[in-house]
């Protein structure tokens, strides 16, 4: 038995270094893939663009704007001449944000009355509008509270706050979104790799007419499959070596928990794509449309359905409902859980299972599904 599954893992070995499309889909898409999103990809909203109009020329007008051009969340573009030109910055997409502030700005703070100031977003963009929006009212409170207490400090009155606020962060002080999207572009990762790579095995012993000869071969299915998976298997472990190890260096995602049941969940993985990919190659009869099954079939829900980029929670009931059965929303929980937080096994052990009901349940059907075609 040992003899046949080697043999079918060698021919198979011999088979992806002749097939230049195989080398190029299991080295370069998956680098590329990494390096583009990992770089590329941010949920970080910074430097928005922002335009004055400052009809009150003070020095409190210009202490707020200041106050708004700390850190990187706005990009200072200008002033804008009068309340006429808004409309036409805002329309020519020279500006995201106009702050509008009126003549006698100054001189209602000054004499202890509320001094009101305008401020347009430009809404095409949703989530550039609302960090905006957020960014002002921050800096905005913010400025209003250090005013509030000079004044007060000058007329001879102390204020203490009530609530004295001091966030801390945990796993991700610097909120860096890349530390976010890794361990998801991770999964995704893996998943296109083990599935597409394996989904054109078959189908290229279809098309080649060598699926007869095995089929007449003393292999049996499972000693098939086994052989047909090793090259794979031991290919995606490479990668998922590598992946864990660029996420280190390049994006600062470091391993803080177990590397042992980060190696088994990661195992599983590999092990049900792989097996996915076994199924998708018994009911696709060529190679493009292996392909075009698989993508559809992984690629897009990883993308989407996972949390890799959006949030489950906040997807209607339907679609949380979809998201039970795929398999990258299991293993993004465990990378998320063992790199960034360092959680015990406790923590994540539902999302284990589901990957052992994943690998089980594809291979399995593998094995079905090729005793039905033989």
């Amino acid at each position: 038995m040992i003899d046949r599954i080697l043999a079918i893992a060698r021919k198979e070995f011999y088979q992806i270094w002749r097939d230049k499309r195989s080398l190029g889909l299991l080295a370069f898409v998956p680098t590329f893939t990494l390096l583009l999103f990992g770089f590329a990809l941010s949920l970080d909203v910074k430097n928005i663009r922002l335009a004055i109009a400052d009809e009150d020329h003070t020095r409190e007008s210009r202490e707020l704007v200041a106050a708004l051009r700390h850190g990187e969340s706005f990009d200072l573009r200008g002033a804008v001449g009068s309340r006429a030109d808004v409309r036409r910055v805002i329309e020519g997409d020279r500006a995201d944000v106009v702050l509008v502030i009126p003549e006698g700005f100054s001189r209602r703070l000054l004499r202890g009355e509320r001094a009101d100031v305008q401020v347009v977003i430009d809404g095409s963009n949703a989530s550039v509008a609302a960090a905006a929006a957020g960014f002002v009212d921050a800096y905005a409170r913010a400025y209003s509270i250090e005013l509030q207490m000079h004044l007060l400090d000058r007329a001879g009155r102390r204020i203490v706050q009530p609530v004295d606020y001091r966030p801390r962060v945990w796993f991700n002080p610097e909120l860096k979104s890349s530390r976010y999207l890794v361990p998801g572009l991770m999964g995704y990762v893996m998943i296109i790799t083990t599935v597409i790579s394996t989904a054109l095995s078959i189908v290229r012993e279809k098309e080649r007419g060598t699926f007869e000869q095995i089929q007449v071969s003393p292999a049996t299915i499972p000693e098939f499959m086994i052989g047909k998976m090793i090259p794979y298997f031991f290919i995606a472990c490479l990668l998922a070596v590598g992946i864990v190890l660029a996420g280190w260096l390049l994006f600062d995602v470091p391993v803080r928990g177990s590397i042992p049941m980060l190696s088994i969940a990661l195992l599983l993985f590999i092990i049900g794509g792989l097996g996915m990919g076994l199924v998708i190659s018994t009911a696709a009869q060529t190679q493009e449309a292996a392909f075009l099954l698989a993508t559809v079939t992984t690629a897009l829900p990883t993308q989407l359905l996972s949390g890799f980029i959006f949030p489950i929670e906040n997807m209607p009931p339907i679609l949380q409902a979809i998201t039970t059965i795929v398999p990258a929303k299991y293993l993004l929980a465990i990378l998320r859980a063992v790199l960034l937080k360092g959680a015990p096994l406790e923590a994540y052990w539902p999302s284990l299972a589901a990957l052992v009901v994943f690998a089980l349940g594809t291979v399995s059907a593998a094995i079905l599904r090729l005793r039905r075609r033989v």
